[in-house]
């Protein structure tokens, strides 16, 4: 399957042109979408379902404290309840009809058959990942919950939507009543149970779905101490959620001695209650597990004991006063909780995975430290100035003014309502973290109308109308996802859409005419501007976290200089215009890097080298008398010293005529990959990219 994955990725990267149709065609889907939800009523509808699965799915994620998988992959497998389970399920019953006949309201069809199929077929996810992936020997508890749980959240959302496209009286009965509650403060709602005289209930299918994967879980990890004969609590489990399933579709029509049984088992309202305990029961046991190896585990300042109560009281504090480290705070958290269960059930290809797991954990860490010390310094500061009381007022300021008064007449609920409505749209096109910024960017500037007219006031107000206009336009596209869309979508379409929309950008006033990203004059490289960082002994600081070196090392490429603004040389002029930046001998710098060694040693070249024509000392991991070749980890993102030194590789290759080599202990993200072989177009130089370990 990984080589597959892998075959897949080297496709896309050498064809880029299906990633700019799939940006495209997500961009027009969403158009699409808006468009619909206007004018079709069973979009809208779709819509409603579509919150009251994602709610349910919410529930799941918050409960499962102990997951180490990311909300990508959980999404994948309720796209699997979509787009596997319920054509297998389909396919399967009606080749049953075809082969014996009958209709599908026939009672072996209804209640003994389609509960059989639908309960076993929600679990065919969850087996094909425990049979394909590497990982599955260390998933916690809380994951199989997960996983178990998402393909039923998917299987649900189309058997509902069905239902209601169909039929008139949603959820109701003549004689039971309503029979589907979709109750907000329910724990899974979308269960069934009659309002007149209730007998009997049944639980949602991601709750039957999670109970049974829980118990595959609990058996796969405890099938080697105990006996094989643990593999019996799952299979108790999938006949208790079959027999629940087919009591309900056949309360009238089932043999008595089958309802007698259910109503042994608690006519399902047991279920739900035994779920929840072997839940806690599963929690409990993984937080156990990984405190017992705490010595072995990154630990925060303060954490005296692994638990979840104190990951949440932590996360729940950045989230009301600094909402970056609470993303690095879950990162943080699942990264130690993988680790963990890594170092205590991974086999042989599980453990092929751990210096990966054990250095993104270790960035974590130092960036959680970083954003600590600054959060210190920022209180020290914030009393510091004066706050601007603006005297005139202009149409802008009102309408930002009336948004937040309309903002403020809302309830919490109905603030609660639309932010989460928001965020689940947005769900449907971009991954958890970009969907919760759209969310949160905009109720924060919905809350803030009356600071944002205040700036709008009091800087702006002896610019022309025309100019006021443009700034204000550009600070309200900076702050939603539009705006930052467009240099987005720029980056995507490759050189000619990227220069007619930032020639648009330019004119919106998004964008400044000296774009960063664009060679300087000459052959030239600016000196990073790193006056305000301040490298941390043995630790990464947090806009750099994907770099391999910490900044402490390389002294000649980060080191600001002491002297006042007025006395600093100008760097342009150090070196006469007609001498090239790269064009002297080679030095040696003197500082161990075992990974550019090992780099060197497979180029045929030398390793930790520099020009002694360049003013600023660049180092350049290894040179061969064919590449100029740097080693990274693998990337995740490009920020600006990634993208200095690419630059600054590309301009010594082209003076020296040689290729660029880029070797990646990993598989970088597509945005590194792009951004290389813009480069490579830029400057004519060709690159080669190479992620086999050294």
């Amino acid at each position: 399957m990984e080589g597959i994955y892998r075959v897949w990725r080297e496709w896309i990267r050498r064809y880029p042109f299906i990633a700019k149709v799939y940006h495209l065609f997500s961009w027009l889907s969403l158009l699409v979408l808006v468009i619909s939800l206007v004018l079709i009523e069973d979009s809208r509808t779709m819509l409603v379902q579509y919150l009251w699965s994602f709610y349910v799915l919410l529930q799941f994620w918050l409960l499962s404290r102990s997951k180490t998988v990311a909300w990508k992959q959980v999404s994948l497998f309720v796209l699997s309840g979509v787009l596997l389970v319920i054509p297998l399920t389909n396919g399967t019953m009606q080749g049953l009809h075809l082969i014996f006949g009958g209709r599908t309201t026939d009672t072996w069809s209804f209640a003994v058959m389609t509960p059989i199929v639908e309960e076993i077929y929600k679990l065919l996810p969850l087996g094909l990942y425990l049979f394909f992936s590497r990982r599955a020997t260390t998933l916690s508890l809380g994951d199989y919950v997960l996983l178990g749980a998402a393909p039923g959240i998917g299987f649900q959302f189309m058997e509902e939507l069905s239902r209601r496209l169909v039929q008139s009286n949603y959820g109701v009965s003549f004689l039971g009543g309503k029979t589907l509650h979709w109750e907000f403060f329910d724990l899974f709602p979308g269960y069934f149970e009659e309002s007149f005289i209730p007998t009997m209930m049944n639980v949602t299918h991601p709750v039957h779905s999670a109970m049974i994967a829980l118990g595959i879980g609990i058996a796969f990890r405890y099938a080697k101490r105990l006996s094989r004969w643990t593999y019996a609590f799952p299979a108790l489990l999938l006949l208790w959620a079959i027999l629940n399933h087919a009591a309900w579709n056949g309360q009238n029509r089932l043999p008595e001695w089958i309802l007698t049984l259910h109503e042994w088992t608690g006519e399902g309202y047991r279920t739900e209650g035994f779920f929840l305990l072997l839940l806690v029961a599963g929690l409990f046991i993984d937080y156990f597990d990984l405190h017992r190896i705490r010595d072995r585990l990154p630990v925060l300042k303060g954490e005296g004991f692994i638990n979840p109560l104190t990951e949440c009281w932590q996360m729940a504090r950045a989230l009301l006063t600094d909402r970056k480290r609470l993303g690095y705070l879950m990162a943080f958290y699942r990264e130690r909780r993988e680790l963990g269960y890594s170092l205590l059930y991974g086999n042989l290809e599980a453990a092929d995975q751990r210096d990966r797991i054990q250095e993104k954990v270790r960035q974590y860490t130092a960036v959680l430290g970083a954003i600590g010390i600054l959060m210190l310094a920022a209180g020290i500061l914030s009393g510091i100035g004066t706050s601007m009381i603006a005297a005139d007022s202009s149409c802008f300021a009102c309408l930002f003014d009336s948004l937040q008064n309309w903002w403020d007449r809302l309830s919490g609920w109905e603030q609660a309502g639309i932010i989460l409505g928001a965020f689940a749209l947005s769900l449907l096109f971009v991954s958890f973290w970009p969907a919760l910024g759209i969310a949160l960017t905009g109720a924060g500037i919905a809350s803030g109308g009356h600071e944002i007219a205040g700036y709008i006031r009091d800087p702006k107000k002896l610019l022309s109308p025309q100019n006021a206009a443009a700034a204000v336009l550009a600070v309200i596209l900076s702050r939603i996802p539009v705006g930052k869309g467009v240099s987005w979508l720029s980056n995507k379409l490759g050189p000619t859409a990227r220069r007619w929309l930032d020639t648009l950008s330019e004119k919106l006033g998004l964008k400044t005419r000296n774009d960063p990203d664009a060679p300087t004059g000459g052959t030239r490289d600016p000196k990073p501007d790193t006056t305000n960082e301040q490298p941390e002994e043995g630790s990464r600081k947090p806009d750099d976290d994907h770099e391999d070196k910490p900044d402490n090392e390389k002294p000649d490429e980060d080191k600001p200089n002491d002297k006042p603004d007025e006395e600093k040389p100008d760097e342009s002029n150090d070196t006469p215009q007609e001498v090239p930046r790269y064009s002297g001998e080679l030095q040696k710098v003197n500082k161990p890097d075992a990974a550019a060694d090992a780099l060197a040693e497979r180029l045929g070249g030398e390793s930790r080298m520099k020009f002694d024509s360049d003013p600023i000392g660049r180092e350049f991991d290894a040179i061969s008398d064919e590449y100029v070749a740097q080693t990274k980890p693998a990337l995740q993102q490009v920020n600006k010293k990634v993208r200095d030194q690419m630059k600054a590789t590309f301009e010594a290759a082209e003076q020296t005529g040689r290729k660029v080599y880029y070797h990646f202990e990993g598989e970088p993200a597509q945005s590194v990959i792009d951004k290389l072989h813009e480069y490579s177009q830029r400057y004519g130089i060709e690159v080669h990219v190479d992620t086999d370990p050294l």
